[in-house]
């Protein structure tokens, strides 16, 4: 009789190749990359040659090397035995931090040899190993099963770390941290108005997305016009959709001179809240009627056996019930205004987008990676919030079916 293939028996091999991606990218690809300016391009610093720099950060990244290939290997040809993978992940976690304070200590080194204009930004080496460990701490993680609680508190304490390095200042002398010196009130005025039009986007699409959600699964056929429209919507690209809607608010505030007192004009933040709004609203309005039509409907019936007025129905079964999928589409909508807010700074209402352009317009692609990373937190951390709340959700949703 033939044994059965045991399913987990490739997950080893995913690991086994991300840990050799690792190795060969440090070894063959630019760690860091150092400039005479910000503007010039420069050359390529391997990571044995930044090693050379600072007999801790070398100690430091020979040591967490050497336990991030232990332990690497370990979780691989054991998988069975998940007593390896907290090590693996936490060798993952500090192997990167090492990596990129190594980065930081030869900046340091750079800046102090040289006449204050050199610039030392990360290479090529760096993002792409930063991408390996990303997706070897996540299939780790799905080897293990763990809870949600538990990947939440592990990159809570990734973040936190990052965010100690930081402060402390070893990464300071970094090209990217060095545009946020010179310019770190635009970056906070940037990222406060970036969150401001996100802001402003979830509110009006929460208040016309949920309740034409509503609408549509009450009456079905309404799906057949709304939903060839708002996918209309979405086949338009994001600067045509901006242009037409700044030619429309200015149109209108020629007719009705009250809209520009109130701010409506045809640039700024109106155009973008709008165009932002119309894009979002797909994934709200779908998710909605597609969590309410999953319902049962032996789950209603019982609901009127018991004498449930409709709108009880509504709040006590019927929400409870589709919040999972409500909350996939709150997601979808939230991460994609995250990165279409960016594009808005082209029509003059500001955000991370502004930094982003002007980086690009003038070739310094530090200022673009200054104003690109936070957008790719933001995103990240809606990621993880909305994992937290969506198994919230599962559990209440338990509780009431």
């Amino acid at each position: 009789m033939s044994t059965p293939l045991n399913p987990d028996c490739s997950k080893p091999i995913t690991v086994l190749v991300l840990s050799a991606l690792c190795v060969a990218t440090l070894l063959w690809m630019p760690l860091v990359n150092t400039a005479p300016n910000r503007l010039l391009s420069g050359q390529s610093v391997s990571l044995l040659q930044a090693l050379v720099v600072g007999s801790w950060a070398a100690t430091g990244v020979m040591a967490s090397g050497a336990l991030l290939a232990s332990a690497l290997i370990t979780a691989a040809v054991q998988p069975g035995r998940s007593v390896w993978r907290p090590v693996a992940l936490f060798a993952l976690g500090s192997g990167l931090l090492a990596i990129g304070a190594v980065c930081g200590q030869y900046a340091t080194a750079v800046i102090g040899t040289s006449t204050g204009l050199e610039r030392t930004s990360l290479g090529s080496g760096f993002w792409l190993t930063a991408l390996w460990v990303w997706l070897a701490v996540s299939d780790i993680m799905r080897q293990g099963r763990q809870s949600t609680i538990q990947m939440a508190g592990y990159w809570a304490v990734l973040m936190t770390s990052v965010m100690a390095l930081l402060l402390v200042g070893t990464v300071a002398d970094l090209s990217t941290l060095q545009e946020y010196a010179n310019r770190d009130g635009d970056f906070w005025r940037a990222l406060g108005q970036h969150i401001h039009i996100i802001a402003l986007t979830a509110c009006m699409t929460v208040s016309f997305g949920l309740p034409l959600g509503v609408a549509i699964h009450r009456h079905p056929r309404w799906a057949g016009w709304i939903f060839p429209v708002l996918n209309l919507v979405q086949t338009i690209p994001s600067i045509a959709l901006f242009a037409l809607l700044m030619a429309v608010l200015a149109a209108l505030g020629k007719l009705l001179p009250f809209l520009p007192a109130w701010g409506i004009r045809g640039v700024g933040l109106a155009p973008a809240v709008l165009a932002l709004t119309l894009y979002s609203l797909l994934p709200l309005v779908r998710s909605t009627y597609q969590g309410l039509a999953q319902v049962p409907h032996a789950v209603i019936e019982s609901a009127q056996a018991m004498g449930l007025s409709r709108q009880q129905q509504f709040w006590r079964i019927e929400i409870p019930l589709a919040l999972p999928v409500l909350l996939s589409g709150l997601k979808v909508f939230l991460i994609q205004s995250i990165g279409l807010t960016a594009v808005a700074a082209l029509i003059g209402a500001g955000g991370l987008g502004s930094l982003m352009f002007e980086g690009l317009f003038s070739s310094a692609l530090d200022l673009v990676v200054l104003a690109v990373v936070p957008m790719v937190v933001l995103a990240w951390l809606v990621e993880g919030l909305f994992l937290i709340l969506g198994h919230w959700s599962l559990k209440w949703t338990r509780r009431h079916a």
